[in-house]
């Protein structure tokens, strides 16, 4: 253990104006064995003298706050500065800080870093105020926030069976990658970004039986009565140049005026109709039903509503032959588990996105081109059976003799027309 105590040419001064006079603190700094830091701040006289603990804070190699306390000698308005984060004394503690630092990390004691030693200075005596006072004081601006302490992002490369012989097996192979949202671009949004993506780690698995895809869009009925066409065939008017529409909005007044007159009983029917059925609040076409037996015509047309996103379902069964098997089994399986995990910031104010999935099969060490491709996709679900052979038989270690993992995946976007290319741009695949 080492320390770095701030003597009187570092007492820093607190003035309170009339609800506290001047007050003098100094800090002591001390580097722990395990990598970890103790902050002690204390209030004295003018000379550095007759010290009183006002806060401990402790933190550990991670910069985790581990401690924090207000020392019951510490006064009201010590109290009060303590939680504001831009108060002269939170200042004065951060500055006294940086002050030893560099001298601290620079003689690597304890294997300490300034980023730790950084992390000390935080502290408000209020658990809920540190998470966000530390997750905005303590990374530089503009930086994305910090995933908290034990966040993995590195998986490593993992097979099953271990003894697969490359390019000799026909496989499938999940990437994890780090997830990336779109851009905004004007009215849409850009595409999502493919090149320097970060790939966390990858397992490879033989084909399983009962592969499938789904391509769908959503098609639904849609109706539009005369009335309704007429009123936006008015509003069109009045949007579009009268180039577009000859006379523009008193033209389209004046079709609508000759329909009438051309269809004059019909319409008088209908308007009539329209009339008694507002009055009474009921429907119109219910209102013709009954005292005319017909009804406006509804246009009913089958119209494309929306791309829909494929699912993908995959079923493994995993049976170890060997220690080094199972090992890389549970590997596998935490892979997927961890990998489909929300990620809590450090503060803890917000989730970010799970880690996603590039998946391919492949083929005598290719892409195949006999089998479809997938876009981007999230794990949806993962979901493991311990003893998928009905009785529980461990080998003489602890390892189940078989696992069956099934995996739910969806894709991130929808499959478009242009996604497979126009004809001649490429070999004789199916693509998506």
């Amino acid at each position: 253990m080492a320390s770095k105590t701030i003597f009187d040419s570092k007492i820093s001064k607190v003035n309170r104006g009339t609800s506290g006079g001047d007050s003098y603190y100094t800090t002591d700094v001390t580097t722990l064995a395990d990598g970890g830091v103790k902050r002690e701040t204390y209030r004295s006289d003018d000379k550095g003298n007759n010290k009183v603990l006002v806060q401990t804070v402790q933190v550990d190699k991670d910069g985790e706050i581990t401690r924090d306390e207000v020392s019951s000698n510490a006064s009201i308005n010590e109290r009060r500065d303590l939680r504001n984060p831009k108060s002269q004394l939170r200042n004065s503690i951060t500055n006294q800080v940086n002050s030893v630092k560099k001298e601290l990390a620079k003689e690597n004691i304890d294997n300490v870093t300034e980023s730790t030693i950084d992390k000390s200075s935080n502290g408000s005596g209020n658990a809920a105020l540190n998470e966000v006072q530390t997750g905005d004081t303590s990374r530089p601006s503009g930086e994305p926030p910090k995933n908290r302490a034990g966040t993995r992002d590195q998986f490593g490369n993992m097979n099953y069976p271990i003894d697969r012989e490359k390019n000799l097996q026909d496989i499938i192979k999940f990437d994890m990658l780090k997830y990336k949202p779109k851009k905004v671009e004007a009215f849409s949004y850009g595409d999502r970004e493919e090149k320097n993506r970060q790939t966390l780690g990858s397992v490879t698995l033989p084909i399983p039986g009962g592969i499938s895809d789904a391509n769908a869009c959503d098609w639904g009925g849609d109706t539009m009565n005369p009335l309704q066409i007429a009123g936006a065939g008015i509003a069109l008017a009045a949007l579009q140049n009268s180039k577009n529409v000859p006379g523009g909005l008193s033209g389209a007044l004046s079709g609508l005026m000759d329909s009438v007159r051309d269809n004059n009983a019909v319409i008088k029917d209908g308007i009539a109709g329209g009339t008694a059925a507002a009055a009474v609040g009921a429907n119109i076409n219910s209102i013709l039903g009954r005292t005319q037996g017909m009804i406006l015509n509804p246009n009913l047309e089958l119209l494309f509503q929306k791309p829909s996103l494929r699912p993908f379902t995959f079923q493994f069964k995993m049976s170890p032959r060997s220690k080094g098997e199972a090992d890389e089994i549970l590997k596998i399986i935490r892979f997927f588990k961890q990998g489909m995990a929300p990620i809590r910031e450090q503060s803890r104010l917000f989730l970010k996105t799970p880690h996603t999935f590039k998946i391919k099969y492949v083929q005598l060490g290719e892409e195949s081109k006999f089998l479809n491709k997938f876009k981007e996709c999230a794990l949806l679900s993962c979901s493991v059976q311990y003893t998928p052979e009905g009785n529980y038989a461990p080998y003489e270690d602890g390892a189940m003799s078989s696992y069956q993992m099934s995996l739910q995946f969806k894709e991130l976007e929808p499959v478009y027309n242009d996604d497979y290319g126009s004809d001649g741009d490429l070999p004789a695949e199916i693509g998506f």
